[in-house]
């Protein structure tokens, strides 16, 4: 069974973005929209301010109260619209229901969406335009395929999960590089069989444990992007103990997708810097 440690890939992309920045004569600024608290946003916001101090990158966090109209996020939008340095505009999700998302998130200039989640950089990536924003840990699923030399063409592709974070754009990249895709979800009938006829697996349905050896076979790559708890411990939405010793490649948890869907984020914003 081959790891695929994502530790070693996000070291790796580390290392060539501090070069990048290190020839940079202004580094961009990331602000991260928080309305609200959640405590798994407040982590991810951890995260990324941690990182951003070690590439020397400046990660301002604008936090909002629950009450928040979303006209004055808008306008907190446009005011990194128009400050030139600032390369990069991000919503932290979840919002509260009552704001319009689709409106805040495309209030953001397209050239400033490092999430890649408003209409323009999805259209390109759903256009199959090389240079779109894809969200972080789509990107970052990507970046550790390529890193171990996982050739995706003629592949069967099946993903677990149709999140626009998650499953949409993976399925979209995918398919770019000529793989055969299939997206299931929450209504699919017999997912076993769909899932053990998949060269490349990878599952983001936020259920802990949800595949076992029932759903997998012996020459597969699994990418375990689910981030749970269960019994008081970190686990995936793959059950790795019980297919660790089946398949040909898998992602931990932690330590697999996880550590380069921040870096991702950066990666997202220093391609953009127009300096």
């Amino acid at each position: 069974m081959v790891l695929l440690s994502g530790k070693e890939v996000q070291e790796d992309i580390k290392r060539k973005l501090k070069e990048e920045i290190e020839n940079l004569v202004v580094i961009p600024k990331l602000v991260i929209v928080q309305v609200g608290h959640n405590e798994q946003s407040e982590i991810y916001i951890r995260n990324k301010k941690k990182l951003g101090e070690e590439l020397g990158i400046v990660v301002e966090h604008k936090k909002f109260s629950e009450s928040t109209k979303e006209e004055e996020l808008i306008q907190e939008v446009e005011k990194g619209n128009k400050d030139q340095l600032v390369g990069g505009i991000i919503i932290q999700l979840p919002v509260p229901k009552n704001l319009d998302l689709f409106k805040i998130l495309n209030s953001i200039k397209p050239e400033k969406d490092v999430d890649g989640l408003g209409v323009n950089q999805t259209g390109l990536l759903y256009g199959g335009n090389d240079k779109a924003i894809i969200p972080a840990t789509a990107r970052g699923i990507m970046s550790l395929l390529d890193f171990y030399k996982i050739d995706l063409e003629s592949k069967n592709v099946v993903i677990i999960g149709r999140s626009n974070l998650v499953g949409r754009p993976v399925a979209q990249m995918c398919l770019n590089r000529d793989a055969t895709v299939t997206i299931c979800h929450s209504h699919t009938k017999n997912l076993k069989e769909i899932t053990q006829k998949a060269d490349i697996l990878i599952v983001a349905c936020g259920i802990p444990k949800f595949i076992n050896d029932e759903h997998i076979n012996s020459s597969q790559v699994v990418v375990d992007v689910g981030i749970n708890k269960a019994d008081g411990k970190i686990c995936g939405d793959v059950d790795f103990d019980k297919v660790k010793d089946i398949v040909y490649a898998i992602t931990p948890v932690p330590g697999g997708v996880g550590p380069l869907t921040v870096v991702s984020l950066f990666q997202n914003l220093l391609d953009r810097v127009p300096y």
